[in-house]
């Protein structure tokens, strides 16, 4: 608890006056991750998730039942991720709850977050932390450190957008006659030394800040973005969302490459400095790190790939040239804050750090920081991010087919071939009530008779297997004033079933049809 305690004091400077209840509760959601005692990996995962649910939460809620929404999200959430926490998490939802007037907004608000947990946690069904079966390199009978090593099974987790954790994989490191190897370990021996002469004090200091690697550190960098003037909740839940599922997706990519490599860290190059073949590297036997080295491979930086996509989600926000003002504190460093004007001063510093604790080599930092900002552009991009992003109207859900037609293909096997024709679906709101519905154009139409047809600009496979793409289109209205006339781009998202029909389309079908069952969620923006 003295741990949670500290963190609550040391990052409430950053939650400012313009906090909301996104930024609030993500502060809860880090202090009960912290002190669950979660290692990196799985606390990035935990928060990806909570995240996640309170974006799709705020999508889903009435206006007026937001708060709830969001509190009946991190709450579901959470109870599910940490269960022996769950009087602290009860304790504050309960709080949460008893600052909202009671009536069917604030109960629509938790239907809505708690059907978002339970969506989320479905869809993330695949997403299982195998069994740990890392054997240690050693002859027969030879003795090595019999410590457990960190996360080898996290390669083999469902990413969030990559293909595979393996999409971003760097190159291996600098062979150990190069000359990028001869300098990269003289830099991290002379500064990275427990009792180095070469690092300075405010090195020191600033590699003591960086050993925290939990959520909070990362996440008050968020809350100096989303905690500015003008910024609404729907928009925070976006940047929150986008930013966990990136720090997720990197950890994932980042693990995939280390134990890949499995390259030896400073402590273990510089007392062998004999073994390499480099006549430049000469060995230390007696020499220790500043920091202890983390139990896993040190190729590429865990920190630094991390920084890199926090980095690269916080650039794409914000946009290109315009000012930040990031902070953050860290319990490694006695709660000290350090600031910084720009991401690119960030990023920088993580990866010195490294260095100057002694666990790192500089072309680690270097690499970790390029996997980082692709996977933190490859979510931005998913996510829609940017100051002139189009604005969230509402989320609708549609449950429905999708028809297909047995048609003649010569050069089909069989000669045919099954073609798309069109969707037909009902569209709901978060309380189940149909609100319009969705047909061959493709058209939305609302109750109200107003309507779209929209055009198809980008795709992306589904994370499911047995699910049709998810979409993004641009929007026009023609129909009349109304719900729809102001939206101007649609995604369809979190998509089941509706591929092609299994069964055997030739010649003699030729005519006939099929209606696939699917569900998807239209998210309808508006410029």
């Amino acid at each position: 608890m003295k741990t949670a305690l500290f963190i609550a004091a040391a990052w409430a400077a950053t939650a400012g006056a313009q906090a909301d209840v996104v930024t609030d509760w993500n502060i809860r959601a880090g202090e009960l991750i912290v002190e669950a005692k979660l290692g990196t990996p799985p606390a990035n995962r935990a928060m990806a998730l909570v995240q996640t649910a309170v974006h799709e939460a705020v999508v889903a809620a009435p206006a007026g039942g937001v708060d709830a929404a969001v509190a009946a999200a991190n709450r579901a959430m959470l109870l599910k991720l940490l269960p022996a926490q769950q009087a602290a998490i009860d304790k504050a939802y309960q709080a949460a709850l008893d600052a909202l007037p009671e009536g069917p907004e604030r109960s629509a608000g938790i239907a809505a977050g708690e059907q978002a947990a339970a969506a989320v946690l479905t869809r993330r069904a695949g997403d299982a932390i195998a069994a740990e079966r890392y054997r240690p390199h050693a002859a027969a009978g030879r003795y090595v450190p019999t410590a457990a090593v960190a996360a080898p099974q996290w390669p083999q987790r469902k990413p969030w957008a990559m293909s595979s954790a393996a999409q971003f994989r760097p190159g291996p490191p600098p062979a150990l006659d190069s000359l990028q190897w001869t300098r990269d370990y003289e830099e991290v021996r002379l500064f990275g030394a427990k009792a180095s002469a070469q690092r300075s004090a405010e090195q020191t200091e600033v590699a003591r800040f960086w050993e925290y690697s939990l959520p909070p550190i990362y996440h008050a960098l968020l809350r100096s973005v989303a905690n500015a003037p003008g910024r609404s909740v729907a928009q925070n839940a976006r940047l929150f969302a986008a930013a966990s599922q990136a720090m997720d997706d990197a950890l994932i990519a980042v693990f995939d490459a280390k134990y890949h490599y499995n390259f030896w860290r400073p402590v273990t190059a510089i007392r062998n400095g004999d073994a390499d073949g480099n006549a430049q590297t000469p060995a230390e036997p007696g020499w220790n790190s500043l920091l202890d080295s983390p139990l896993h491979p040190e190729y590429p930086s865990a920190h630094s790939v991390l920084a890199g996509a926090l980095g690269s989600v916080l650039r794409a926000e914000v946009g290109p040239g315009r000012p930040l003002a990031l902070s953050s504190a860290s319990p490694s460093a006695g709660g000290a804050t350090r600031r910084w004007a720009d991401v690119e001063d960030l990023m920088r510093e993580v990866g010195d750090a490294r260095i100057w604790a002694g666990i790192h080599f500089r072309g680690s930092t270097e690499v970790g920081l390029a996997m980082g900002r692709q996977i933190g552009a490859l979510l931005a991009e998913r996510h829609a991010l940017g100051p002139d992003a189009p604005r969230l109207l509402e989320r609708l859900a549609a449950r429905g087919v999708q028809i297909y037609e047995c048609r003649a293909d010569a050069a089909a096997p069989g000669g045919a071939q099954w073609v798309f024709v069109e969707p037909q679906a009902e569209l709901f709101d978060a309380a189940g009530t149909v609100q319009g519905r969705h047909y061959a154009g493709p058209h939305w139409e609302a109750a109200d008779g107003s309507k779209l047809v929209g055009r198809v600009e980008s795709r992306s496979e589904a994370p499911a297997a047995d699910a049709i793409p998810w979409l993004r289109l641009s929007a026009r209205s023609v129909g009349a004033p109304g719900r729809l006339a102001g939206v101007t781009r649609i995604e369809r998202v979190n998509t089941s079933g509706g591929l092609a029909p299994q069964r055997r389309c030739d010649a003699a079908g030729i005519g006939s049809r099929d209606r696939v069952r699917y569900t998807a969620d239209y998210l309808l923006y508006a410029s």
